[in-house]
């Protein structure tokens, strides 16, 4: 059986030139964000509300999700897990510091790479560190549309189709189900998407709860590029689906900018 998940992506290796001054356009539109009533505007309260279970979240890998952008052709993601000497104490300043210095002392063979099957499409082939693939991306023209990742047969990582979808139409909230088992990105802040939030969600009714199993905490501000760091706890989701969902969340948070100022940046 195929599985199937999905996401989004931007280059900037085309035109050197032409993406710089694309970029700056979309990073003075956000700079303007606060001033966005949009950003005023309730957020999903439905996944607020959930109960946050009180287990200390406790990740066992740690990713480096490469910056990219508009123009961006194929999306990297390093496994930094086994050269991470800090203990996990939050997304603090001295733990992305920490992160900063093994990137920078390590050469690193990206475990997932993104590769957009051309330029202008929204289809993606996904491979691992051997150019293998494990997995397709087909992401939406809108940002409230379905993503959809499909996996090999043989697939390791999930036995079926995967896709992200809004948890309420028109809101940051991405809602998947792994396993029989939903999960949810969500925003930490209904100011910007700059640090999120991996939770699953269990029980139902009056008895759901929420965990977290994954925080992301993005490298710069604005929209021109997304990527930074990613703490998983990876007994509760296969890390692979995982950094696949943030790469979708972060492609339709791009969308979503370019969709309220009428740009088309996908």
């Amino acid at each position: 059986m195929s599985a199937t998940i999905a996401l989004q992506d931007v280059d900037t290796s085309l035109n050197k030139e032409t993406s710089t001054v694309r970029q700056r356009n979309i990073c003075k539109i956000d700079s303007s964000q606060e001033d966005d009533p949009w950003l005023n505007e309730p957020h999903d309260n439905d996944t607020s509300n959930i109960p946050l279970d009180s287990t200390s979240f406790a990740p066992t890998s740690v990713y480096w999700i490469t910056p990219h952008g508009m123009l961006t052709k194929s999306i990297t993601i390093l496994d930094l897990t086994a050269d991470m000497h800090v203990p996990y104490t939050g997304l603090t300043d001295t733990y992305k510091a920490a992160i900063k210095t093994t990137l920078k002392d390590h050469s690193f063979t990206p475990v997932i790479t993104c590769h957009r099957q051309n330029w202008i499409g929204l289809k993606y082939d996904i491979r691992d560190d051997q150019n293998k693939i494990i997995a397709h991306w087909s992401h939406p023209w809108l940002s409230a549309g379905e993503a959809i990742l499909t996996f090999p047969d043989e697939s390791t990582h999930s036995s079926h189709p995967i896709s992200l979808v809004n948890k309420t139409w028109g809101l940051r909230t991405e809602s998947f189900t792994f396993n029989s088992q939903l999960f949810i990105w969500k925003m930490d802040s209904v100011w910007h998407s700059y640090n999120m939030t991996l939770y699953k969600v269990l029980g139902s009714g009056e008895h759901e709860k929420k965990v977290e199993v994954g925080k992301y905490s993005q490298k710069w501000w604005g929209s021109c590029a997304t990527g930074g760091a990613f703490v998983l706890d990876g007994r509760e989701i296969d890390g692979v689906v995982a950094c696949l969902t943030l790469v979708i969340v972060l492609k339709k948070k791009r969308q979503r900018t370019a969709e309220r100022y009428g740009n088309g940046a996908y």
